[in-house]
């Protein structure tokens, strides 16, 4: 029994479709594996590490990573931080760094300011661009710039607020991008656009904690009494100073005395 002429059309146009799905699906693939330009990453590391004391620090991150690429300058990496409102930086130190190391700084905020205290800031994202991987086996980024500790709200029975930074995630992400086979200029895409590629398996080791003065309200009273007392013996100083001070006056009537 033979088939009618409307299955046969059903047949062809299904074996049609699974040749077609099965050409693209190999040239893509292949041009995937044939792409001269890519990185690799099986498995990494965040180091943080932060210098200094006080409230002005330099923050260092180093990312360990076994990886292969094509060349140290087929690829670009980014790091992206999300700092809390206890942490600023000062755009033009970045501005520095950027034109002597050849690397790119962006903030997702416009204006930083830089004399608020925490509790009147916002957290904000800084992103670090590299267009040139390190010629060190085994070590993607390594990289530091200075970052500052605001000043805190005032507490009751504290002397200190802990400000940690890394223990989450989304605190210190990595992404890369490669050159593609069509336009070679990754700077065009924005680093929002989804384009970039998340290096899941890279992930903060450990966390760094610092440490901020906070002012103890147990001694208002006492900061109180002691500034009046200061600005008293101050005023007293000043208007003494100025009752015992000889005006010009009498200095010329007693230098035209000495002549005579």
């Amino acid at each position: 029994m033979g088939l009618s002429m409307k299955t046969k059309f059903i047949l062809f146009a299904l074996y049609s479709l699974i040749f077609v799905t099965s050409v693209v699906s190999y040239y893509g693939f292949k041009d995937s594996q044939d792409s001269k330009h890519y990185l690799t990453i099986h498995s990494g590391n965040i180091n943080l590490q932060v210098k200094n004391e006080g409230y002005h620090r330099v923050l260092r991150t180093t990312i360990t990573a076994d990886y292969e690429t094509s060349n140290r300058k087929d690829c670009a990496i980014t790091l992206r931080y999300d700092f809390p409102a206890d942490i600023y930086v000062d755009k033009y130190e970045l501005a520095t760094i950027a034109l002597n190391r050849k690397v790119e700084f962006y903030i997702d905020n416009k204006f930083i300011d830089v004399e608020t205290p925490a509790h009147k800031s916002d957290p904000f994202v800084l992103y670090f661009i590299n267009y040139t991987l390190p010629d060190t086996a085994n070590k993607l980024i390594e990289t530091e710039f200075p970052i500052h500790l605001r000043y805190q709200k005032a507490a009751e029975d504290t002397r200190y607020k802990e400000v940690r930074f890394g223990d989450a995630y989304s605190d210190v992400q990595m992404l890369y991008l490669c050159k593609g086979s069509r336009n070679s200029n990754w700077k065009q895409f924005p680093l929002n656009s989804g384009v970039w590629i998340p290096a899941s398996y890279v992930k903060v080791n450990k966390d760094v904690v610092m440490y901020v003065p906070v002012g103890d309200t147990n001694n208002l009273p006492w900061v109180t009494i002691i500034t009046h007392g200061f600005v008293l013996l101050g005023t007293y100083y000043i208007l003494r100073s100025l009752m015992t001070t000889p005006t010009s006056t009498n200095t010329l009537v007693s230098i035209s005395n000495i002549k005579c």
